[in-house]
């Protein structure tokens, strides 16, 4: 009963969210690496329609167990500059320029093993990545994308945000579809003939 309650109060109420108590390393197989950047992706695409980006944030009491040290302190003053929690974009702009196009895929650059008391400071060993280009499609076919920048960790809860660095204003047809290389990709967005 007291974990129901916790994990509600966690997320503000409706849905239950687990959360991390540990990084976590790279899965060994390709299928559920796929899964877990998808899940994201969709995670990230549902915030950012809802103009909600700092829902891609693990929650402040969370950094305790994701992160050691000075890396505590410095990860929590990120979150207070300007665009720490929201990547520096009016959210209102994200849900307009969202509205009419469903999530397609993600594109992640700077994915990499990050070891425990390392560069970030986590507690233990994780997969990390620095960016992601989100896409979206719209019925019609039109494509739109937008990179997220930030540092992302994968835990034993899924993916979630340290700090938000920059949130790009969503573009139709991105140039990015078509030249951005991929560490790893979900790519729902191509016609279903190329897949």
């Amino acid at each position: 009963m007291l974990v129901a309650s916790s994990l509600a109060a966690g997320c503000g109420g409706a849905e239950a969210v687990r959360r991390p108590t540990t990084p976590s390393v790279i899965p060994e197989a390709a299928a559920e690496r796929q899964r877990a950047v998808d899940a994201f992706g969709e995670h990230a695409w549902g915030a950012l329609s809802a103009g909600t980006p700092s829902s891609l944030l693990f929650a402040d009491r969370d950094l305790e167990v994701l992160l050691q040290g000075a890396a505590l302190q410095r990860f929590a003053a990120r979150r207070l500059a300007p665009g720490g929690r929201d990547g520096g974009i009016e959210p209102g702009r994200l849900r307009a320029a969202l509205a009419s196009a469903t999530y397609a895929g993600i594109c992640v650059q700077g994915a990499r093993s990050e070891e425990a008391a390392g560069l970030l400071g986590l507690v233990a060993d994780g997969w990390v990545f620095d960016r992601l280009l989100l896409i979206g499609r719209q019925p019609s076919g039109r494509r739109i994308a937008a990179w997220i920048e930030g540092t992302f960790v994968y835990s034993d809860a899924g993916f979630g945000a340290l700090a938000l660095e920059r949130i790009e204003e969503p573009r139709w047809e991105h140039t990015d579809l078509e030249i951005a290389p991929c560490d790893v990709a979900i790519r729902n967005d191509l016609p279903a003939i190329a897949r």
